[in-house]
């Protein structure tokens, strides 16, 4: 059994539930904890008693009362979840009673005095490990799901992460430092929580959605190397993958370093983790893939890279060499011919194969397929390709008998995502990546403009504040689609862990890059004149990335749903069912902080 943490020996307690062994038995002890499970077996009162460790560890110890025990009536009386310490004497099971399943199975404590420290009422839904609760009444009675033990767990191991990654990054030279909660709010990136100040009427903190600028100040200031387990806040819808409203990263930054130093020193703390926390398969250094291979090997720049079914490009194969108007027409206009294998998907349902055509249209591509049926191929290319264009095209694929081929033709970054979609989509349904193996993978080399379909106005496709590969030489003769920047993700089973970037120190260079998204140097000083003019007085060269806490220990626990790593989360429509938040506040309240409540229009 692991080693349990120190007992504060009081009144309530001189053991815990978990420790009780055979060699115990004689022994007199006193617990306290609630009460999991009764059980009235003629006359005798059999009671599962857990305490705060079996929570975590889903230990407990059953305790017997015997009629003629003032303790019986106490403990009879009271309803699950009831909180009670008990002192008894440690006695062996008979024979035919012992529990395998249980640590303490040998052994159970018959019950000579009992005080009852709260009582429960009926539960809002029963309060063990197997048991079925549905996400809302779970968030709404949170601490209660604490008590079931799976939570408990994942909880438990946040705690161990923490710890894992402090000591980690310590011991590489890297100085915690806690950048400020309340601060200015800024025009970048998702919408701020604002917080309004009671001392300057109709100014207002926002609350921080990340500590870059700080982080980066930091640097300025002569802080080598930084970092941080940073809350951070964004007023933004929920995933699957991001919790609402607050989350937690490991904030890096460090001064002369390249994108590959930076590179070094997550791998090594990707290795501590892995190897600390799990047996999970991995390895460094990490393979690298560019953004365009990511989006035309895999359709996604988050690519899970423990399975195959990469996409085919059939453009040079198709485009123009087949009486098909839409594989004829697809290099003139710009577009490309991309293929993916749907293993043994020949005999899905029309339904499924309409579905995809759907989605095509949705997004302005076309959508079309083949069926290999092992009496022949079917779907609508197969009426419409000759003979030799349907084997270049199941070729290209490796498809076989039984299997489907999904083909899209469109803009290439719309056509590789659809059936990036669908690759990661099947990959799921079918079983192809291994929960044993941790795929982590760069994806560098981010464009660092994109340009306005409507408009043709160029932006930033990302960080506006990443520095571009060739510098000032590369915003000046490069074509603005042309250019790369120093920004890279890390990727693990298909989740974007953390994104990152070699940060822009010179002004002059980002004065060159704002302009070309069509904004002047006075939007700079306005929006970030700390950093700006900080930049100003000797900026070293610096780069950082922020692995997300939450994420990292998702993917670690294999949980669907990053609410399943978060004591208290929030649900999907952003809403504490737990605390109520958000609510209404007092117009005294508002008064305070020189508000008025308009409401929305009708």
């Amino acid at each position: 059994m692991d080693a349990l943490p120190p007992l504060n020996v009081n009144r309530y307690r001189d053991t815990r539930c978990a420790e009780l062994r055979a060699d115990h038995v004689g022994r007199v002890v006193r617990l306290a904890g609630w009460i999991a499970a009764k059980r009235d077996h003629g006359g005798l009162l059999f009671v599962d008693l857990r305490d705060p460790t079996g929570v975590v560890a889903g230990g407990l110890v059953q305790l017997v009362a015997h009629p003629d025990q003032p303790a019986f009536a106490v403990l009879d009386g009271l309803r699950l979840e009831s909180v009670v310490s008990v002192t008894g004497r440690v006695v062996a099971r008979p024979a035919e009673t012992v529990n395998p399943k249980l640590a303490t199975g040998e052994v159970e404590v018959a019950v000579e005095a009992a005080e009852v420290l709260s009582s429960a009422d009926i539960l809002p839904f029963p309060v063990e490990r197997d048991s079925e609760v549905g996400e809302e009444n779970r968030l709404r009675y949170r601490y209660l799901d604490l008590r079931r033990g799976p939570l408990a767990d994942r909880i438990s191991r946040r705690a161990q992460l923490a710890s894992l990654v402090r000591a980690h990054l310590s011991g590489r030279g890297f100085l915690e430092v806690q950048t400020p909660i309340l601060t200015a709010s800024s025009p970048e990136g998702a919408r701020d929580f604002l917080v309004p100040s009671s001392q300057y009427p109709g100014e207002f903190y926002a609350l921080p959605q990340a500590p870059q600028q700080f982080k980066q100040l930091l640097m300025v200031g002569g802080i080598e190397r930084y970092f941080q387990i940073a809350p951070c806040f964004r007023d933004e819808a929920s995933r699957a993958d991001r919790s609402p409203g607050e989350f937690y990263q490991i904030d890096l930054e460090m001064a002369f370093a390249t994108q590959d130093d930076v590179f070094d020193e997550v791998e090594l703390l990707m290795t501590a983790i892995t190897t600390g926390m799990s047996s999970k398969v991995t390895g460094a250094p990490f393979p690298r893939l560019t953004f365009a291979e990511a989006v035309d090997r895999f359709g996604s720049d988050k690519p899970d890279l423990r399975f195959g079914l990469e996409l085919a490009d059939l453009t040079a194969d198709l485009g123009g060499r087949t009486e098909l108007p839409m594989f004829a027409g697809a290099p003139e206009s710009g577009h490309v011919i991309r293929a993916l294998r749907v293993p043994g998907a020949a005999e899905r349902s029309r339904k499924w194969f309409d579905g995809f055509a759907d989605e095509a249209k949705k997004v302005g591509v076309i959508g079309t397929w083949l069926q290999l049926d092992p009496a022949g191929t079917k779907g609508p290319l197969a009426r419409r390709l000759t003979e030799e264009e349907v084997g270049q095209v199941v070729g290209a694929v490796g498809g076989e008998p039984g299997d489907a081929v999904l083909v899209a033709v469109g803009p290439r970054l719309k056509a590789s995502t659809l059936l990036g979609d669908h690759r990661r989509r099947n990959g799921r349904e079918l079983g192809l990546a291994d929960p044993n193996h941790l795929a982590f993978v760069w994806v560098v080399d981010f464009p660092m403009f994109e340009q306005d379909e409507v408009t043709g106005a160029w932006d930033f496709a990302h960080n506006p504040f990443s520095m571009p590969q060739g510098g000032l030489e590369a915003l000046r003769d490069l074509d603005p689609g042309s250019v790369l920047a120093y920004q890279y993700d890390l990727v693990c089973n298909g989740v974007e862990l953390s994104s990152g970037a070699v940060r822009n120190h010179r002004p002059d260079i980002m004065e060159a890059a704002f302009a070309i998204a069509g904004y002047g140097p006075e939007r700079i000083r306005s929006s970030f004149p700390a950093l700006w003019n900080a930049f100003h007085y000797g900026p070293p060269p610096h780069a950082g990335i922020a692995p997300g806490f939450d994420r990292i220990l998702m993917v670690l626990e294999d949980q669907a749903n990053i609410r399943e790593v978060i004591a208290f989360p929030l649900n999907q429509s952003a809403r504490d069912l737990l605390m109520g938040a958000p609510s209404p506040v007092t117009e005294a309240q508002l008064r305070d902080v020189h508000l008025k409540v308009v409401p929305p229009a009708p």
